[in-house]
């Protein structure tokens, strides 16, 4: 254990915190499933949004004020993690 985390953990952390965010950002978008299995019981974010179009038109400036909102956690943890995310998606392509 202690190798593990002293040699092998350090080595992949780029790959650890690339993989980390896109599985994060495809969870986030998982609208699909989201609206269709749980829209009575529970409604995620993108089923809140989804609420804002209805018969009469669109709330602008609730939609917009939401939208906002949702964006705003992948862009922090993108910008965050932009370093790893580049050498970890880099480095798979190239040799040494």
């Amino acid at each position: 254990m202690r190798s593990l985390f002293a040699i092998i953990v350090p080595l992949a952390r780029q790959g650890i915190v690339s993989t980390g965010l896109l599985v994060f950002i495809f969870v986030w978008n998982e609208f699909f499933f989201s609206i269709n299995l749980t829209y009575v019981n529970a409604a995620p974010v993108p089923v809140y949004m989804a609420s804002f179009m209805t018969q009469e038109g669109l709330f602008w400036a609730k939609l917009s004020a939401i939208s906002t909102l949702v964006v705003l956690p992948p862009m922090i943890l993108g910008w965050l993690a932009q370093r790893s995310l580049v050498k970890g998606l880099t480095m798979g392509a190239v040799k040494g």
